[in-house]
């Protein structure tokens, strides 16, 4: 994916120099911390902390400023417990921090803590499209889709690690997955191209956007209650580049604090999990079931 070139207007972190008085005649220079808006760019909201957001009604009004003031993208959403960096092994040491969205394809493992190693081997990503093959090849039978296709039930159903990131257009599908786990969490907007089929192809950024309701098959219901797109680098390929990084196209990030709760009022309330996960989504029970297959049948 094409990172977004270029000043954007949203809220990042900016350090200011202020005078302080140290004594009666003594003066001295502080960095303070300020939010602002104009001349924002991708890399700078990436090193930011989130902008902090309290309430439901806050988090819309915030991006329909960013959403009126970047025409130029359609706004997808995503929402995650916890805002992941790149690399800060001691050779980077002194690189400041930015949120890295890498696709599960391409995400280590973790350790023994939950946390996620530094880095991954490429042979390890090139085993993980070669059982994504071997998967679709199973599942394919006499039915045969772009591969994109079986990518984005794989990837939604959370069958195998994908080359696509799941996103939203449902901010409220956003905010509930942040705080699903916990009181605090972040919701990430990204300024994508406007979709022009189910399946939109971008050559020029080097992106593919799916729009899952068009795809998959009338009994898949989550994809449809969640109102989930998918979106990756394209042309596919068995390896990790930054083109996969779909952080290159954020044009916002908040954190959104519920530890008072009061964050969900009466007439916003959070998406209820049998709606997030409906138990009678026939595709999720075919799909666990070809998975059930493939592992015996691939010793997994």
């Amino acid at each position: 994916m094409q990172p977004i070139e270029g000043k954007l207007y949203s809220p990042f972190q900016k350090k200011v120099s202020k005078i302080v008085q140290r004594g009666n005649y003594a003066y001295d220079y502080e960095n303070e911390i300020i939010w602002e808006r104009l001349d924002a760019t991708v890399n700078r909201i990436r090193a930011s902390d989130g902008f902090p957001i309290s309430t439901f009604r806050e988090l819309m009004n915030e991006v329909a400023n960013v959403t009126l003031s970047n025409k130029n993208y359609e706004m997808y959403y995503r929402g995650q417990s916890k805002d992941y960096k790149n690399n800060q092994a001691v050779f980077y040491k002194d690189r400041i921090p930015k949120t890295i969205i890498y696709p599960t394809i391409c995400r280590p493992e973790t350790n023994n803590d939950g946390n996620p190693k530094h880095s991954i081997k490429k042979s390890q990503i090139t085993k993980r499209y070669e059982e994504l093959a071997q998967m679709i090849d199973l599942f394919r039978g006499k039915r045969s889709y772009f591969n994109e296709y079986y990518y984005s039930l794989f990837q939604h159903y959370e069958i195998l690690p994908t080359p696509l990131i799941d996103i939203t257009q449902s901010l409220r599908v956003a905010a509930s997955f942040a705080l699903e786990k916990s009181t605090k969490g972040y919701v990430y907007v990204f300024g994508l191209p406007y979709p022009n089929q189910s399946i939109s192809y971008y050559s020029d950024l080097g992106m593919v956007l799916i729009k899952l309701q068009n795809v998959v098959p009338v009994k898949a219901l989550r994809p449809r209650y969640q109102e989930g797109y998918l979106v990756g680098k394209y042309p596919i390929r068995a390896t990790k580049t930054n083109a996969d990084d779909l952080s290159n196209r954020m044009v916002a990030k908040f954190l959104i604090d519920n530890t008072s709760g009061n964050f969900w009022d009466k007439y916003f309330l959070p998406m209820p999990k049998e709606i997030i996960y409906p138990a009678e989504d026939e595709v999720e029970g075919s799909l666990q079931k070809v998975k059930l297959s493939f592992e015996k049948k691939f010793n997994k």
